[in-house]
């Protein structure tokens, strides 16, 4: 199976500076700023799908955006935030940008997903328990999970809106259609209280070869 590497990057522009991508494919997710694409005005926390050919700059004032990428070799560059292997099976995959946010203390009960990602938490604080460990994430902290990673996320009490933005690749059976499945039948009758929005739903056809 085929693998390639899905890296997150923040970076920063100023007028008159265009950044120019050799990513195999990506999405871009505005934080500040004015940005263009390729020639198109975009808006802040929306986002933005990058092939190849994709040409980014700041109008007007400096500008920042998260990058997630995706590559055929491993990415060394400034502003990496993280960066990890993911396995394809297949000549195309669906590459997933999507919001998740939680009100104060909400938990997405044991999950897996069907596909490897990066988050990238962007307010509040996160508490995500798998089998064998646990991390304690605050706003500008990045993870990776692996596909069919069993993990549990509570959100803080002590922020009014906790949430992260997150990049998957997965399978293209799985477009337009959600990837969470709960471990346990009882944790799938709770309540959901956090709140899903999906940004890009992009199927990608990979080099082979």
């Amino acid at each position: 199976m085929p693998t390639y590497h899905l890296s997150l990057l923040r970076e920063d522009a100023h007028p008159g500076e265009p950044y120019e991508f050799d990513a195999l494919f990506g999405a871009l997710w505005p934080m500040r700023g004015i940005i263009s694409v390729n020639g198109a005005k975009q808006d802040l926390r929306t986002g933005v799908f990058l092939d190849r050919a994709s040409r980014v700059e700041a109008r007007g004032t400096p500008a920042r955006w998260l990058r997630f990428a995706l590559t055929a070799a491993p990415v060394d560059t400034a502003g990496l935030l993280k960066t990890a292997e993911v396995e394809v099976d297949g000549e195309q995959a669906l590459l997933r940008l999507d919001t998740v946010t939680f009100p104060p203390g909400a938990c997405a009960w044991r999950h897996v997903h069907a596909g490897a990602g990066i988050r990238h938490l962007l307010d509040g604080a996160l508490r995500v328990t798998s089998d064998d460990h646990e991390m304690h994430v605050r706003a500008g902290d990045s993870w990776f999970e692996p596909a069919a990673t069993p993990v549990r996320a509570m959100a803080s009490l002590d922020h009014p809106r906790t949430g992260f933005v997150r990049c998957m690749i997965l399978p293209t059976a799985y477009a337009a259609t959600p990837t969470i499945r709960f471990l346990d039948d009882a944790d799938a009758e709770k309540p959901r209280l956090q709140v899903t929005e999906r940004h890009l739903d992009q199927i990608i056809h990979l080099p082979q070869g």
